[in-house]
């Protein structure tokens, strides 16, 4: 059965490396059922979850849940090298090859060995390679080379994306609440005398949604990250300042504001991309009638001119059922800290956070 270890050995590091630079190196959201980072996703994630929201207190909980990034990036590095040994020892196994690995026996542990040896650069191979088996062992540590420079150079890039996504998730902190929510945001502007201020604000998170939305597809890893801070998410963020600017254009009565017109389309194509690519299933995201009317009263003693109730509630609820049930999808899989509209609250006893 040797003759079939070389086009498996083959398939198997194409496929490897393939993944690889879909993962790391394209500047693109990698789709495909077949890859490591998505085969890993679920079964890692998960578990981890389960026993995360599972913890007595927030600190603990946070804690759990902020290991998984970091140990789901080193599984797919281990799952990478492991392919990698894999496919070589099974080239260096095949008939082709397995005579030129030196002082061999000829199984396939000394070829793994080998594989190891060659991929590592540690030169301990049981002997010196022959012939056309000294391309392999030269290609092997070249791949092997490659695969740590790569994953070196990719972390600067993934930090970095992590620092912008979570300075604006902190700046947003003393303006929307801890977790943030929208009728926070705006009691909040409203009240201090800086309502003339949410069109700039707007602006700025319409960037912040863009670049979440271009980083997280490129390295969905990033969504695993969780804020160093407490009761704050990226999640919870992006939904707080998607309601602000919903009931900004559904309850405030006059023209609407344009800035947040535009903050609303790119967020909800933000979350429309995150949900399909990580293939959700939507939830229920109904906001009750006097609640919303509790905030409509908020936000008229905070001096802004309201619409009719009906005609508000009915455009408010159209509005935000194009991206609520999403992005609450998102914010249970990822145990995001619940806001006042957002989120799985019941694992927290229905706190309050308003």
């Amino acid at each position: 059965m040797r003759w079939v270890a070389l086009p498996a050995g083959i398939v198997i590091l194409l496929w490897t490396l393939l993944d690889v630079l879909r993962t790391l190196v394209m500047p693109r959201a990698a789709r495909g059922r077949f890859r490591l980072s998505r085969i890993l996703f679920r079964p890692v994630w998960q578990p981890w979850r389960w026993i995360g929201v599972r913890r007595k207190t927030i600190q603990s909980r946070e804690r759990v849940l902020a290991a998984a990034a970091p140990v789901f990036f080193f599984l797919l590095l281990f799952g990478w090298v492991s392919l990698a040994l894999l496919a070589y020892a099974l080239i260096l196994w095949s008939p082709a090859f397995v005579h030129g690995l030196g002082r061999s026996d000829g199984s396939f542990g000394d070829a793994l060995y080998s594989s190891g040896s060659s991929l590592f650069t540690l030169g301990i191979g049981s002997g010196a390679a022959t012939g056309w088996t000294r391309a392999i062992v030269v290609l092997a540590g070249a791949n092997g080379l490659g695969l740590f420079a790569v994953v070196i150079a990719y972390l600067p890039v993934l930090y970095q994306a992590f620092n912008r996504r979570e300075v604006g998730v902190l700046l947003l902190d003393a303006r929307a609440g801890s977790p943030p929510s929208g009728p926070e945001l705006l009691h909040r502007m409203g009240s201090a005398g800086m309502a003339s201020a949410l069109p700039e604000l707007f602006a700025e998170w319409e960037r912040w949604v863009a670049d979440v939305l271009e980083s997280h597809m490129s390295y969905p890893i990033l969504s695993l990250f969780r804020s160093p801070h407490d009761n704050t998410s990226w999640v919870t963020s992006l939904g707080s300042v998607l309601d602000a600017a919903t009931l900004m254009l559904t309850a405030v009565d006059g023209e609407p504001d344009e800035r947040a017109k535009l903050l609303y389309g790119t967020g909800v194509h933000a979350v429309e991309d995150l949900y399909y690519y990580l293939r959700l299933t939507e939830r229920e995201a109904v906001i009750q009638r006097d609640e919303f009317e509790s905030v409509l009263e908020d936000m008229k003693d905070d001096g802004f001119s309201i619409r009719p109730v009906d005609d508000a509630f009915a455009r408010f609820t159209e509005k935000r059922a194009k991206y609520a049930p999403r992005l609450d999808a998102l914010a249970v899989l990822l145990a995001a800290p619940p806001g006042l509209w957002i989120g799985d609250r019941s694992y927290l006893g229905a706190r309050t956070a308003h």
